[in-house]
């Protein structure tokens, strides 16, 4: 046999064993080649994608039979609030205390329409006072035959209001402070005065909320007459209060946080202190939160707190009555244009 058909039946052999080689490994790869797996595409789904939400429905529902009863409330300004408060739109012409009320086009009243209108409607008088050093009516002639005073955390006092306040409360006049994370230190000191307390920071929980980690659910500690027939209430931006005697009647889930301290556990956002209460939340009562879950029985338990203490023993040394000559009593629900104090 020739050298040359040597090297061409070596170079088939060669050949076919490679062609061979590579058909096998083909059948190999091919034959272990894995499947795709199946990719979870429920976070597309429109149930998953929208955010748990509380449901809306209820009425503001007063027990007390009381009726008479004259309710101050100061509903603070816009320029100190952190957490929704609508700017403060004054009305010309009208006199230099004069503000759009509740009901109207965006009047910082409007954030307490539901439970003015709850007062109103069971027969309660209501006075708005804007309070503040420009103000030419005292806050001491205002409260001079009041029943009750309501602040939200937003509002600002002198040291003569702070003063008249803690009299005020001294003499078993009945103060709801509805507070907030911005809360001014004049609400705070008006708080301690009436042995309830604010925290500094707002609460949030990722665990369990209602459409964002800000709105955190509370539920009643124990029988209280603040907490009353409700199961739990959603609250945005709400910070810690607790009372130095007395009790906490509404307190977090478990895994809220605190901001400040980026501590998760419980925390109290309602508390009372005999004739002085505590929330440490203002947008619950606003129309639009008010008829979640069981805050509007909450604001009908607050309505109830606020008309049924004892006459407080006030005398300021005025010798005028409720809201002076510029700030007569609301005797009917507030409607949409009115300004504060008419009728």
């Amino acid at each position: 046999m020739s050298s040359t058909t040597t090297l061409l039946g070596t170079f088939v052999a060669v050949f076919v064993l490679i062609v061979g080689a590579v058909s096998v490994g083909g059948l190999v790869v091919h034959d272990g080649t894995p499947e795709p797996a199946e990719v979870d595409t429920d976070h597309w789904d429109s149930e998953t994608i929208v955010p748990e939400q509380a449901p809306d429905g209820g009425e503001i529902e007063m027990d007390s039979t009381e009726s008479g009863k004259t309710i101050v409330v100061n509903a603070g300004s816009s320029s100190t609030s952190s957490f929704g408060m609508g700017p403060s739109l004054p009305i010309r012409d009208d006199g230099p205390n004069h503000r759009l009320s509740v009901g109207s086009l965006g009047g910082v009243d409007r954030d307490v329409n539901p439970l003015v209108s709850a007062l109103v409607e069971n027969g309660h008088e209501v006075v708005f006072y804007d309070g503040g050093p420009t103000s030419n009516v005292k806050l001491s002639q205002t409260l001079e035959d009041a029943d009750a005073f309501l602040t939200v955390g937003s509002a600002t006092y002198t040291p003569t209001e702070r003063n008249t306040l803690e009299q005020f409360i001294d003499s078993g006049g009945r103060t709801l402070i509805v507070s907030n994370p911005g809360s001014t230190g004049d609400t705070a000191q008006i708080a301690s005065a009436g042995g309830v307390y604010t925290h500094s920071g707002y609460l949030y929980n990722l665990e369990e909320n209602d459409n964002n980690h800000l709105g955190v659910y509370a539920e009643p500690t124990g029988d209280s007459s603040l907490t009353e027939g409700i199961d739990r209430v959603v609250l945005r931006g709400a910070t810690p209060v607790g009372a130095s005697s007395g009790e906490t009647a509404l307190e977090t889930s478990n895994g809220t946080t605190l901001s400040t301290t980026r501590e998760a556990g419980t925390y109290g956002v309602a508390a009372r202190n005999d004739n002085v209460a505590v929330i440490g939340d203002e947008s619950f009562l606003t129309p639009e939160n008010v008829y979640r879950v069981d805050n509007n029985v909450l604001a009908g338990n607050l309505a109830d707190f606020l008309v049924t203490g004892e006459e407080p023993n006030t005398d300021f040394g005025n010798g005028s009555g409720v809201g002076g000559p510029n700030q007569p009593p609301m005797t009917q629900p507030p409607q949409s244009g009115q300004t504060s104090g008419s009728s």
